[in-house]
């Protein structure tokens, strides 16, 4: 009787395993939707096809992924899932930039970045609730490191044909800021490398290819924060691996990209002489205005996306520029824009992101998946030293596939106990 028990148990415990296993592989319409939506983030279709836009297929489709997201908590068993901590504290950084809003010097425009932020936390929801599973999340960063070869080609593809912005090329709507060219290039590097640790030869030289693709791209914008951002993964990547010819290959590497950089690059200003150097003097002079600004409204801070508006009042007498300028600083554009009220939830939302990447990379389970998206994690730190990145999506889709292979491990804990 006892062995029968037993057996009984066992049967049962299995099958309850096996429906676990069965429902955290099935592939929900709201995660093909969000797929979707990400190729036309990356294809950036208004721009390259503007009849497209009359339809309106990014909206189109992103309420299509709404609704099927709903449905699926409404009407199936699984439950809306908010990656707490990480979650609240991105929440509570977008009330901040609401009341941001109240007080800002041009409150429209501060609203209307609003809006573009609301959309970017969405997506950062969506991730973990759709890539419910190593797969899954697998299938988010192919679409992402396939996506980036849009932005990479399409550089490439201007800088050949001469149409350059003060020497620098770059692509066209989120994409047409060289800097941010780079840094969006630079954290999908980690990515590839993931992915090609668990496939086969054919798609190891897909990858390879891929990567291959962007490194001119990172080039041809001229972007230090952009290069500075590269050594910082690919060192961070093989100091993480542990490997011995990764470093090799890497300083190969890194002296080929110096004398690359030696020959090829246009752009007016380098890495020498940056006392004299007026676009770093720009970019610092925007870091002492970003600072002056939170000084002055330590609490809400200028607005959210309003430090250009802000720009004119408390830029340094002397300095020459065409325009106005945004603080060139992730940091220092958190303080100027939302003060404190907004720095600290987005401080602790991405050391949340890290903490949780690092711990998975702790894991033998989950060490590449974790080195992965720490490595890409700290790349865009690195770079958002020396860009304002609050509102552009990549890191919110980042810190998305960390809450959500930190939850994908704590549901295999889960399920083996």
């Amino acid at each position: 009787m006892a062995a029968s028990a037993e057996a009984v148990m066992l049967a049962t415990r299995t099958q309850v395993q096996g429906s676990l296993e069965e429902k955290r592989e099935s592939t929900p319409l709201s995660y093909w939707l969000l797929l979707a939506f990400l190729v036309l983030l990356y294809a950036n279709t208004p721009k390259i096809l503007p009849a497209l836009e009359i339809v309106r297929p990014a909206k189109v489709i992103a309420i299509g992924a709404l609704l099927a997201l709903a449905g699926e908590k409404l009407f199936g068993r699984s439950k809306a899932n908010f990656a707490m901590p990480d979650g609240g504290f991105l929440v509570a950084f977008l009330f901040a930039a609401a009341l941001s809003c109240l007080t800002a010097l041009w409150p429209g425009y501060a609203v209307d970045a609003l809006s573009d932020l609301a959309k970017m936390i969405v997506v950062y929801f969506f991730i973990i609730n759709c890539a419910n599973s190593e797969r899954l999340l697998q299938g988010v960063m192919w679409v992402m490191v396939v996506g980036g070869l849009f932005p990479a080609l399409g550089t490439i593809r201007n800088y050949l044909q001469g149409n350059l912005d003060e020497g620098r090329a770059s692509w066209v709507g989120i994409f047409a800021n060289p800097n941010e060219v780079a840094y969006s290039l630079v954290i999908l590097l980690p990515l590839a490398a993931y992915l090609a640790a668990s496939r086969g030869w054919f798609a190891r030289i897909v990858l390879l290819g891929i990567s291959i693709t962007y490194l001119p791209a990172i080039l041809v914008t001229f972007s230090r924060g952009g290069v500075v951002g590269l050594a910082a993964v690919a060192g961070l990547y093989a100091l993480r691996k542990r490997s011995l010819g990764l470093v090799v290959a890497l300083v190969i590497a890194g002296i080929g990209a110096g004398a690359a950089a030696e020959r090829y690059w246009s752009r007016g200003q380098d890495f020498s002489d940056l006392q004299s150097d007026v676009s770093f003097q720009e970019r610092i002079a925007t870091s002492k205005a970003g600072l002056e600004m939170f000084s002055d409204h330590p609490l809400t801070g200028v607005g959210l996306s309003c430090s250009v508006i802000a720009w004119p009042l408390y830029a340094p007498e002397g300095l020459y520029t065409r325009g106005a300028l945004i603080t060139h600083n992730t940091l220092i554009q958190l303080l100027s824009e939302t003060g404190i009220l907004g720095f600290v939830p987005y401080v602790l939302f991405l050391g949340a992101g890290v903490y949780r990447a690092r711990k998975l990379a702790r894991d033998p389970a989950t060490k590449d998946l974790g080195v992965a998206v720490e490595v890409a994690i700290w790349g865009f730190l690195v770079c958002g030293m020396s860009g304002g990145y609050v509102l552009t999506w990549f890191p919110y889709i980042l810190l998305g596939i960390a809450a959500a292979a930190g939850r994908i491990r704590v549901q295999a804990e889960e399920t083996e106990v």
